[in-house]
């Protein structure tokens, strides 16, 4: 049983290699577009701050709405 397992773990090497690869590419990628959207963001609030705090007071009211009926 015990050789069947170290089999299987050994099999399983490269492709779990890869794919931390892969997990650890998607990450860096989810990192810079959330960079990205951070700085679109302040971007708009420097450029429309009434419509931005008008937007943040309506979601803030839609949670709390949403919070207060469960």
């Amino acid at each position: 049983m015990i050789d069947r397992a170290e089999e299987m773990a050994s099999g399983w090497g490269p492709e779990a290699d890869e794919l931390k690869e892969m997990a650890l590419q998607y990450a860096a990628v989810a990192r810079e577009r959330l960079a990205e959207g951070t700085e679109r963001v302040k971007e708009y609030v420097v450029q429309q701050p009434t419509r931005a705090l008008g937007i943040a007071l309506g979601l803030g009211v839609l949670v709390g709405w949403m919070i207060k009926r469960r």
